[in-house]
């Protein structure tokens, strides 16, 4: 545990690019199959509501539900494009961010403290665009996944499933609704990936400088535990109505031409889940969020310094 109690400043400034690539996507992809039963949970909470009939009335109303209805295996639906995912889009979120926020004039070796906030922003927000837009295909696959066979139609009944698995529903996407098909929802997903990264990243950067320039903790476990809730918190207010808009965009029904059965795209989204469930509706599924964020954002930092340690 003394990798836990060493200098953890520079968890993303790892010796090289490569590295820093490797390191974001095996620390985030452990981070992910830990947390996937909460990102399940929170992606059906989200889509709860989006065709006019609600079928959950809380977090554990839904994970009771899904576990008697589906069984047990239901709570990491979505998993193996989950990882997929993650070995391309965590591993240039936090690969790409030392590397952006030093092009911005940071000279190497300058203490966290000191970088002004507005270049970790930046910095953040570039890495969650390119990193979200570059896995978009990924990110619509799991969310289709999550979704598949949970949504009624206009009769009231639950629609049926249209996929069997990860492959079968990439091939049935591109062959139903075009090459271009895998990218539906990227406005919203590098909406929220440049959110939830510039306010995770730069808040983590940000909070644990403070913190152990005021002498509130000392180096090691409890400072990665305390900054984690800290970025969690912020990065999930932050991007949950990116989140919201991206679950409900991509696991929509669809029409035989491959349009949305319920939104022509972002803005329309916004629209209307606002007009129809309130503007709170844009928050559903908040606390699982956050609940998933902040033990994620622990297990990253953490993994990624491990690797650091060892590896350099």
């Amino acid at each position: 545990l003394k990798v836990f109690f060493r200098e953890q400043e520079t968890a993303m400034d790892s010796g090289s690019v490569w590295k820093g690539l490797a390191y974001g996507g095996i620390s985030s992809c452990i981070a992910e199959t830990f947390t996937m039963p909460v990102d399940v949970v929170k992606t059906r909470l989200q889509m709860d509501g989006a065709g006019g009939v609600k079928l959950y009335e809380g977090t554990m109303d839904c994970a009771t539900k899904m576990v008697k209805a589906e069984g047990p295996g239901a709570l990491f639906k979505g998993l193996p494009p989950a990882l997929v995912r993650q070995s391309t889009y965590g591993s240039m979120r936090y690969g790409f961010y030392g590397p952006i926020r030093d092009s911005l004039g940071v000279k190497p070796g300058t203490p966290k403290h000191e970088i002004p906030l507005w270049k970790k922003i930046v910095a953040g927000a570039g890495a969650g665009a390119v990193s979200s837009a570059a896995a978009n295909p990924t990110d619509l696959v799991k969310v289709r996944l999550q979704t598949d066979g949970n949504m009624k139609g206009p009769d009231g009944e639950f629609l049926p499933k249209r996929y069997t698995g990860m492959v079968h529903a990439f091939t049935t996407i591109v062959k139903e609704e075009g090459i271009l098909g895998l990218w539906k929802g990227v406005g919203p997903t590098c909406g929220r990936a440049s959110a939830l990264a510039a306010a995770e990243l730069a808040t983590y950067d940000e909070v644990k400088a403070r913190f152990l320039q005021y002498g509130l903790f000392k180096e090691g476990f409890p400072c990665t535990v305390a900054t984690a809730f800290v970025s969690g918190f912020v990065s999930t207010v932050a991007s949950s109505p990116f989140d919201v808009v991206k679950s409900r965009v991509m696991g929509q029904p669809l029409n035989a031409d491959g349009s949305g059965k319920l939104y022509d795209g972002m803005v329309d989204c916004f629209i209307k889940s606002s007009k129809a469930e309130g503007v709170m509706s844009l928050y559903n599924g908040f606390w699982p969020n956050f609940g998933r964020v902040v033990p994620r954002v622990c297990i990253v930092f953490i993994v990624m310094e491990q690797l650091k340690s060892s590896f350099g």
